[in-house]
């Protein structure tokens, strides 16, 4: 399921409709997307809304720079906008996305540990990818295209979960696949790219501790 998410823009909020149903801002202009900002732009693996819900409330998906989803916010998917109201959602018939502040980034691929890929437009900016991650950034050209593996450096020695095995080698704690333009740059992975690494790792795999522990060249010992 396509899925962007937008809120309030506290900066924006001239009538105070943060946090507030769908009857308050009815009866104050109705819902303006031009005081609304994109917090998730992406792919995730649902066909009901009421899942995205439950998810961007317990565990936020990489790349969504929100607070939880709660009333006053706005879900869109293929099937048209929906408003968040304290009970449920309701389905806004001109709500024009176009007018609310996009979410600038790449669109990439988010692998984490023990779960399916999604895709996830996340800023190009050191600081958006290293809190991804978890740390300090790690890039590798494991595939025969422009694509890459950005992963935390230090995943190994801190005792990350394993993800991926890629030709060999195993990949621990979260991982974007984003692409190079050439000059070093990131660039938007292509439609075809999406889908293929999608694909690719759709698979969880279970890799144990020690088999991240040995794939480091280090031994760890534990004491007292």
């Amino acid at each position: 399921m396509k899925v962007r998410i937008y809120q309030i823009n506290k900066e924006l909020d001239t009538e105070n409709a943060l946090f507030m149903g769908f009857d308050f801002a009815e009866k104050h202009g109705g819902v303006d997307p031009s005081t609304y900002r994109c917090v998730f732009d992406g792919s995730l693996g649902f066909s009901d809304i009421e899942e995205v819900y439950a998810l961007c409330n317990a565990e936020h998906p990489i790349g969504y720079y929100g607070h939880s989803l709660s009333v006053s916010d706005i879900v869109e998917t293929d099937d048209g906008c929906y408003f968040c109201d304290s009970i449920g959602f309701k389905k806004l018939a001109d709500f024009d996305s176009s007018k609310a502040e996009p979410l600038i980034g790449r669109r990439m691929i988010v692998i984490e540990p023990h779960k399916a890929p999604y895709e996830s437009v996340i800023p190009d900016k050191l600081e958006s990818l290293q809190e991804a991650v978890g740390g300090y950034i790690e890039i590798t050209y494991p595939f025969e295209d422009n694509a890459i593996v950005i992963s935390n450096e230090e995943s190994k020695l801190i005792g990350m979960d394993g993800n991926r095995r890629v030709n060999g080698q195993i990949y621990a704690g979260p991982m974007l696949i984003s692409a190079d333009d050439g000059s070093g740059e990131l660039t938007d992975l292509t439609d075809e790219q999406i889908a293929k690494y999608t694909e690719m790792f759709r698979h969880t795999e279970e890799i144990s501790q020690e088999e991240v522990e040995n794939d480091t060249g280090f031994t760890f010992y534990s004491f007292g």
